[in-house]
């Protein structure tokens, strides 16, 4: 139970439950940006870059001042996670043009599911590589 009750406390799980909590905020602009470009019937895979691109931007300064604490080397750091990010938009986006336009499924449904994917991907590599902490403090 000791082992559990360190787990749920530990650095790694706040980390994630922030991270979460960020993503939720970034998927509300997400999905807003995204429903008002397809509601002006503007092609499901383009809103979806532009309003994934919207979201990154926005999670990127939420995670660096108010979960991973980290300010050193920003430019470089939101280059990162915008690449990262990119890389997972294309991932959706392909997710888009498979499901939703070839297949006929409901585009909401497609990029929900995508999205919750896509934001596990982010968050291991993200925490590995675009948040880890600086071991030359100046």
């Amino acid at each position: 139970m000791k082992k559990i009750d360190r787990l749920i406390h530990s650095e790694s799980c706040i980390q994630l439950i922030k991270y979460v909590l960020i993503g939720v905020l970034g998927l509300i602009v997400d999905f807003g940006v995204y429903t008002i470009l397809t509601h002006f019937k503007m092609n499901v895979e383009i809103a979806n870059i532009i309003s994934s691109t919207c979201g990154i931007i926005n999670n990127f300064f939420w995670n660096s001042y108010a979960n991973f604490k980290v300010h050193d080397r920003l430019i470089l750091r939101f280059i990162s996670y915008f690449l990262v990010g990119q890389i997972t938009t294309i991932f959706t986006t392909i997710s888009l043009f498979i499901f939703a336009t070839k297949m006929g499924f409901p585009h909401l449904i497609v990029k929900i599911i995508a999205t919750f994917v896509a934001t596990l991907i982010q968050f291991i590599i993200n925490k590995i590589i675009t948040f880890r902490k600086s071991k030359n403090k100046i």
